[in-house]
């Protein structure tokens, strides 16, 4: 991808932004620098190469190359599952019952250990319907990755045939994009990983 300030910079810095969860091993998370707010890599950034000069400034007018690939819901860590159990209707009042037990996309979407059992007695579910929910929930989350696999690409400039154009800090792009391009310097080409909320 390619981001650059109009019209003085034609090609001046290049991103590959892949939307996401957080992977947060050591050895996955090396080089990877946290652009989230809290501090967290549900928005991180590794450099592929290193630009010069100053970062762009918001208020800039910046043009966008990309390719958004999707990642697997299995590498979630627990603080991924909490925020999806948040967009889920009714049940975020779980959360912490789920961060307590170490909750985590493996767990999620492993139908022999997410059964309405686990959910009842390890997540201390008593409501039966709230149990079914959650289990329903986590099947369909298994049958998406089927859908849409890890690596499937969603949305590209290059697929549409123009670059996307924004005022950097305007509002109107994704999150992500905001923060993680604001960091970004002429002729710096990097990867951008993004959970959904970002």
């Amino acid at each position: 991808s390619r981001v650059y300030r109009k019209p003085t910079f034609p090609t001046s810095v290049q991103t590959n932004i892949v939307l996401r969860s957080s992977q947060q091993s050591l050895d996955e998370l090396q080089g990877w620098s946290p652009l989230s707010p809290e501090g967290g890599y549900a928005l991180k950034k590794k450099i592929l190469n290193e630009g010069t000069g100053e970062c762009i400034p918001l208020g800039s007018d910046v043009k966008v190359e990309y390719v958004g690939t999707l990642a697997g819901e299995d590498h979630w860590t627990v603080d991924d599952v909490e925020c999806w159990l948040k967009n889920l209707q009714g049940l975020d009042q779980l959360a912490q019952s789920f961060r307590d037990n170490g909750v985590d996309g493996k767990i999620l979407l492993d139908s022999t250990i997410f059964t309405e059992d686990f959910v009842s007695q390890t997540l201390g579910v008593s409501n039966r319907i709230q149990c079914k929910k959650l289990v329903m929930a986590a099947k369909r989350l298994s049958k998406q990755q089927l859908d849409f696999p890890a690596g499937m690409e969603f949305d590209s400039s290059a697929a549409r045939g123009r670059s996307f154009e924004f005022r950097l800090g305007a509002g109107k792009a994704i999150k992500a994009y905001e923060i993680a391009i604001s960091t970004m310097r002429l002729g710096e080409r990097a990867k951008v990983v993004a959970r959904a909320d970002f």
